[in-house]
């Protein structure tokens, strides 16, 4: 099936002669004024903070959250009084790592307070800090009410959750009923009613901070930094930059939990990527071991392809405590022993994720005509099968649900891109079916409790789906951020694109094309034989030499002398000492 290419920002402001001449006086290539509207950007001095940031500048005081100050009140009240706090996260990257930034900082400034207090420890290590995260596939996601009661019963009078908690709305109400305050520390989508509780979320009704898409963990470290400040106003010895040093777990998430790359997130990026690549933390610097990379050397595609799914294959194989444990371990035997357990359930993700992907593929051969795809097994695990129709969807261009089953719960996730609303139909379809729907137009989640079901389901959403997409054609797409020709490609360009980092969402390693390129020779390489390299040579005679990772299949699209579309990413090939440019292609099509 061929893939639609999409001519990114068509209808976005240019940059302007101002914009054209600030980025010429930066030294940048051209293309530069390009990449940057597509990303909203073409004012000199947006240009000049894309470029420079400026920590005191581009970070926003934590107390311009409405709310910040009640909350650094009542956390103070509680570590002063030695009351139990419980911080509840997520079980995905974002949950933990946020749940780490403030465990970590309520630890330290409750140790801070009992030595000016003169106290000691009856026993050493133990914290009135707790952590609660439910388990991915027997609870699902979120504050539930037995949950409440459990930790009420623990003794919490000061629930923190992290990275959920602004939907929980009865939840919330029934712990205020038991007598324990909440603190709401979140990104996600709320209703129509809120819960009485401390709020510290960016997107909520009449909240003044300036920046909208933080993470979660973006967001509990604000918290933190609100602390930190409140710390050494009350004449506790806590480090100058201790709040600079959480900012390793900030910068996992936010390229996990893919939020946009701009603004005041880019700025913690830069930042939480230094910190990375120096961290001191035990846990962290084994994980990096076990990922089978090093200091120095990490950024965003570290997190998304190395560490990220190393910590989320805790919350999807067994238990994301064990990535939380990890997170805060204080010694490398310790770190160690947990990162190795970590990376087991990794390769365990891993041949799971294969397994399930040959299954999946079998039922596609059957059902590859259908206007959604649709995917089920009673054997497959439920944390798992979103990232099945996700990988179908990004193959197919199709709206896909994919279903497992825990228990005697089916579960199932669904993923599709516009103009198709998958979290939409999936409620009609279900009606008197689903015990759970929810999620957003390119993704959603649902539950039901019967196997008689399944087909049911799947057959009331194809038949609305026939109706709704008729007439729409969906296939895979590729965005192309600029067209290039091949005398634009030099090492002004491959500096400039350098610039750009850290790439993730909304800042995306941008994909070139150039038209009407002549094959002058190809080969397969590689130990199998499945990549392709060739020789490209344009109209003004210039010629470049391309790459394609497993495009052997596709060879025969190459025939010598034959005219050809490219898409593509320059980057660099760095071999035996030498540094060369290289295109690697990401999708061709016939000339014209």
């Amino acid at each position: 099936m061929g893939k639609r290419w999409l001519m990114a920002g068509r209808d976005v402001q240019p940059c302007g002669d101002a914009g054209l001449n600030f980025v010429a006086g930066l030294g940048l290539h051209t293309v530069a004024c390009k990449l940057l509207a597509n990303r909203g950007i073409t004012q000199p001095d947006a240009i000049a903070g894309f470029f420079g940031q400026d920590w005191e500048r581009d970070v926003h005081d934590p107390f311009l959250f409405t709310q910040m100050a009640a909350a650094v009140e009542r956390i103070f009240k509680a570590l002063e009084a030695g009351e139990k706090i419980t911080v509840h996260g997520d079980y995905d990257a974002d949950g933990v790592t946020g749940s780490a930034v403030l465990i970590s900082t309520l630890r330290e400034i409750e140790k801070l307070l009992k030595a000016k207090k003169g106290e000691q420890a009856e026993t050493p290590g133990i914290s009135s800090i707790d952590s609660y995260i439910p388990h991915r596939d027997k609870e699902g996601y979120g504050l539930h009410p037995v949950t409440v009661d459990y930790l009420k019963e623990l003794g919490t009078s000061l629930l923190i959750t992290v990275d959920c908690g602004i939907a929980s709305v009865d939840e919330v109400a029934k712990a205020r009923s038991l007598g324990m305050d909440a603190i709401i520390v979140d990104h996600h989508q709320f209703g129509a009613d809120l819960p009485d509780a401390i709020l510290i979320h960016p997107k909520i009704p009449g909240e003044t901070y300036p920046f909208k898409d933080l993470a979660a963990v973006g967001v509990a470290w604000k918290v933190a930094c609100a602390l930190s400040v409140e710390s050494r106003k009350r004449g506790l010895d806590l480090p100058e930059g201790f709040e600079k040093w959480l900012l390793d777990f900030v910068a996992i998430a936010t390229v996990t939990d893919m939020v946009p790359l701009l603004g005041e997130n880019r700025v913690l990026e830069v930042y939480g990527l230094k910190v990375l690549n120096k961290t001191r933390r035990p846990g962290m610097q084994a994980l990096i071991r076990a990922a089978g990379q090093k200091l120095g050397d990490l950024d965003t595609s570290s997190i998304a392809f190395g560490l990220g799914p190393r910590i989320n294959a805790a919350g999807r194989m067994n238990h994301a405590s064990l990535a939380l444990k990890l997170m805060l371990a204080e010694t490398d035997e310790e770190a160690d022993d947990l990162a190795g357990k970590l990376e087991e359930q990794n390769r365990d993700r891993q041949k799971a994720m294969t397994h399930m992907m040959e299954e999946a593929e079998l039922q596609f051969h059957a059902a590859s005509d259908w206007s959604v795809l649709a995917f089920w097994s009673e054997n497959w695990s439920p944390a798992l099968v979103g990232l099945i129709a996700g990988k179908f969807l990004d193959r197919t261009g199709k709206p896909t649900i994919a279903i497992g089953k825990h228990g005697d719960r089916w579960v199932g996730s669904g993923r599709s891109q516009s103009p198709f609303d998958i979290t939409e139909s999936m409620r009609r379809a279900g009606e008197g079916l689903l015990t759970h729907v929810g999620g957003h137009m390119q993704a959603c989640g649902f539950s039901f409790s019967h196997a008689t079901d399944v087909k049911l389901l799947i057959d009331k959403l194809m038949e609305q789906s026939t109706a709704d997409l008729a007439g729409v054609e969906l296939v895979p797409t590729v965005s192309i951020e600029a067209e290039l020709k091949l005398g634009e490609i030099d090492w002004k360009l491959v500096e400039t694109l350098a610039k750009f980092e850290p790439m993730g969402e909304g800042n995306r390693r941008p994909v070139f094309m150039a038209r009407d390129l002549k094959v002058v020779n190809c080969d397969l390489v590689g130990q199998n034989q499945n990549h392709l390299r060739c020789l490209l040579r344009d109209a003004a005679g210039k010629s470049f030499r391309f790459i394609g990772f497993n495009f052997g299949k596709r060879a025969e699209e190459f025939g010598i002398g034959s005219t050809i579309d490219a898409a593509f990413e320059v980057d660099v090939n760095e071999w035996n000492g030498r540094r060369d440019i290289q295109c690697k292609l990401v999708d061709v099509r016939p000339a014209g």
